[in-house]
């Protein structure tokens, strides 16, 4: 769970935006705005404790990789529970074409880019589309310039 997405998603304005441009987004749990995002370390693996007090370390470089792709573009990253739960992502009972991410992209494709399952917990799927810069997308990147949401230096 992407909790910086989860944040900016509560915003209003980004909410109208969103639906007014993405629709309906299946399981949405959050959104960024790539134009101000700052790249990450594509660190391969992220030590991570799971909460049976587990160690393990997680796979993120592909995570990583595809959102440095994007960063500094007219690009927004829609984070949603519509993760391929390691079935693929054609399985019909995964998350990803179950609860409708797969027809969602499918209807937006011309404005969407591709999507990446989270690692750790695969039930979440990001997914990156093409931004409409109108003056709603202005407005919500000055907006996020002046208060700083949406942005910070670790994913």
């Amino acid at each position: 769970m992407d909790m910086i997405a989860y944040t900016n998603g509560k915003i209003k304005s980004f909410e109208d935006y969103l639906s007014k441009y993405y629709g309906d987004i299946p399981r949405f749990r959050g959104a960024r705005l790539m134009k101000l995002e700052e790249k990450v370390e594509d660190k391969p693996n992220i030590d991570v404790t799971d909460m049976f007090g587990v160690d393990e370390e997680v796979d993120y470089l592909e995570v990583n990789k595809m959102f440095n792709k994007y960063v500094g573009q007219d690009v927004i990253y829609i984070h949603t529970r519509c993760g391929d739960c390691g079935m693929g992502y054609d399985d019909e009972d995964s998350n990803y074409v179950y609860c409708g991410a797969k027809d969602w992209e499918e209807k937006y494709k011309d404005l969407y880019l591709e999507h990446i399952t989270d690692p750790f917990d695969p039930t979440y799927c990001t997914h990156y589309f093409k931004a409409i810069i109108d003056d709603d997308y202005k407005k919500l990147i000055e907006k996020a310039k002046e208060n700083k949401y949406g942005r910070n230096k670790k994913h």
